[in-house]
């Protein structure tokens, strides 16, 4: 049967030929629908990446900038070195060329790094002038608001052996010395879920006992 003459199409071809179209809109559709989501997770990737990196370099940065200075006082001999589980804190050479406050213009700043209300924090202070072991005052900014949680590590090597072990606490009262390395972990949250940063482990080339 013929819809119109005998150049018309037959209801058979015209089904078939929308069932056609119908598919090849489906797969269309499928596949960029696909392409999206791949772009949109190698998009996700990358950030989670360039934050890793952020983080990574700019902890590294300071902690290799250690600096070997010494409280000296009647009551007091210890080294500006200073660390637990989810703090540390340290003088450094490793100041902002650009930056235009005290804290850098004299090329050497102590250092506390932590996580607070905000994220991870940075708080620092002029290492002469101010009681750099008070977790007050001074200046202070966010590196990254969301990051949750940080630890360290501490590895040890005394004078009198020739292999050390990791702590969780560096007393500067007591060990006249920095540690050998830091070891760093850092957990962030990215759209609702907690990322945790493989460790790193930050070589410190000050290791000779302070006199």
């Amino acid at each position: 049967m013929r819809l119109n003459n005998d150049k018309g199409v037959t209801l058979m071809e015209l089904v078939i030929a929308l069932s056609l179209s119908v598919a090849i809109f489906v797969i269309l559709f499928a596949s960029l629908r696909l392409a999206y989501k791949s772009q949109d997770k190698g998009t996700e990737r990358a950030e989670i990446t360039q934050r890793i990196r952020i983080l990574n370099d700019r902890i590294t940065w300071l902690i290799r900038g250690a600096y070997p200075f010494m409280v000296k006082k009647p009551d007091l001999q210890k080294i500006y070195f200073e660390g637990s589980g989810d703090r540390l804190g340290f003088v450094t050479s490793s100041t902002d060329a650009y930056g235009k406050g005290p804290e850098d213009i004299t090329g050497l700043k102590w250092v506390s790094i932590y996580v607070g209300n905000k994220g991870l924090q940075i708080r620092e202070k002029v290492y002469f002038l101010e009681d750099v072991f008070d977790n007050n005052g001074g200046k202070e900014y966010v590196l990254d608001p969301t990051v949750k949680k940080i630890e360290f590590q501490y590895y040890d090597i005394p004078e009198d052996m020739k292999q050390g072990e990791w702590v969780n606490e560096w007393d500067s009262s007591e060990k006249k010395y920095f540690p050998s390395a830091v070891k760093v972990k850092i957990s962030f949250e990215h759209k609702g879920k907690i990322i945790t940063i493989p460790e790193t482990t930050v070589l410190v080339s000050i290791q000779k006992k302070m006199q």
